[in-house]
């Protein structure tokens, strides 16, 4: 009975020990073995939160701040914009000239395409047209040298003195002189682009190759530029000319100091200033000293409105609409103001105060 009793006893001990060591067993096997059917992992795998692939399209922006790269949107737009600014401006470009060489062709400077032409051979009948006319100005250059030299032979032997329409076509002729060279070179290797010049650089171009709408154009823009001096620069210009109210002259040097080189050499219209600024403002206002000097010796008022428009321009004063009588009264004004101080100086006080005004 004893024996009996530890045997069941035994067996009993065995029985409750086995189902304890077997989920053991279980437990340390089942990672090795998923299935596609297992339950998902205990809340207490602290790997959760870490595989947690919910969208929540509420708690996103709340929890993320603004994505800095949001105004990407935009800035992405702006390339076909500029791009098509770009082709815009091109096809201008092309229609200016086109426009330009229509009307060289209605004032009879270029021979018109013939009757029934076709697009290539209306090209290439406009093109061997600008080849032609450039030819012509570089020709006119050449002549109107050999005119300029046999002038300044004349004065110097004592012959008769120089008049002032001699004093400004060697003025021109000296301008021109210069651009010539660099003009024919482009003129041979790149023709296409003397139009670009003509709109972007146009002081490269000898006043002989430019088409009358350009010149226009040209003239038109200067002026605008120069009208637009005083709203720029009236106050600078002020404070400078009351500085120099008991003198009533401005020294170039002043003006560099003051950085007013560039604003004064565009209300004179001159266009493309760069490192030579002060010394072509120089030799403009050299210019007018004597160009005044010759019309004070003649009848402003038998001047046409052109020559008065042209003069009255180059001394800084442009007011579109004038006509003919106030025309004279302001270039009159002018050539009173710098009668009795026959300097530079003067002239760019007198160019200044009006400016500031």
């Amino acid at each position: 009975m004893i024996r009996s009793r530890a045997l069941s006893a035994r067996l009993y001990h065995r029985a409750h020990r086995i189902p304890v060591v077997y989920p053991v067993y279980r437990l340390h096997t089942q990672p090795t073995k998923p299935s596609n059917n297992s339950p998902p992992p205990p809340t207490n795998n602290p790997q959760k939160p870490h595989l947690k692939l919910s969208p929540s399209p509420v708690k996103t922006p709340k929890s993320l701040p603004p994505s800095p790269q949001q105004p990407a949107t935009p800035s992405r737009a702006s390339p076909p914009t500029v791009q098509s600014v770009d082709r815009v401006s091109f096809s201008d470009l092309k229609e200016t000239t086109a426009k330009d060489i229509a009307d060289a062709e209605s004032h009879g400077i270029l021979a018109p395409p013939p009757p029934g032409a076709g697009w290539a051979k209306s090209t290439m009948h406009k093109a061997i047209q600008m080849a032609k006319f450039y030819y012509r100005g570089v020709k006119l250059v050449y002549t109107r040298g050999k005119m300029s030299r046999a002038i300044r032979r004349r004065v110097a032997a004592g012959g008769a003195p120089l008049e002032r329409w001699e004093h400004r076509m060697i003025h021109t002729q000296s301008g021109d002189e210069k651009k010539l060279i660099p003009f024919v070179i482009i003129a041979i290797i790149l023709e296409e682009v003397i139009p670009l010049i003509a709109i972007w650089f146009p002081q490269m171009l000898p006043s002989t190759c430019v088409l009358p709408s350009q010149r226009d154009r040209i003239l038109q823009g200067l002026t605008d530029k120069a009208l637009a001096v005083p709203t720029t620069w009236g106050s600078t210009l002020a404070s400078l000319t009351r500085a120099a109210a008991d003198t009533g002259e401005i020294s170039l040097d002043a003006l560099n100091e003051n950085k007013l080189i560039r604003p004064v050499a565009g209300l004179l219209l001159l266009p493309g200033l760069g490192l030579t600024a002060k010394r072509r403002l120089r030799k403009h206002l050299t210019f007018i000293q004597t160009d005044d000097r010759f019309l004070l010796e003649e009848d402003i008022g038998s001047l046409t409105t052109s020559d008065l428009v042209q003069a009255l321009r180059e001394r800084g004063i442009s007011q579109p609409g004038v006509n003919h009588h106030e025309q004279v009264k302001q270039l009159s004004g002018w050539l009173k103001s710098v009668d009795k101080n026959d300097s530079i100086t003067r002239r760019i006080y007198l160019v200044a105060l009006r400016a500031s005004r």
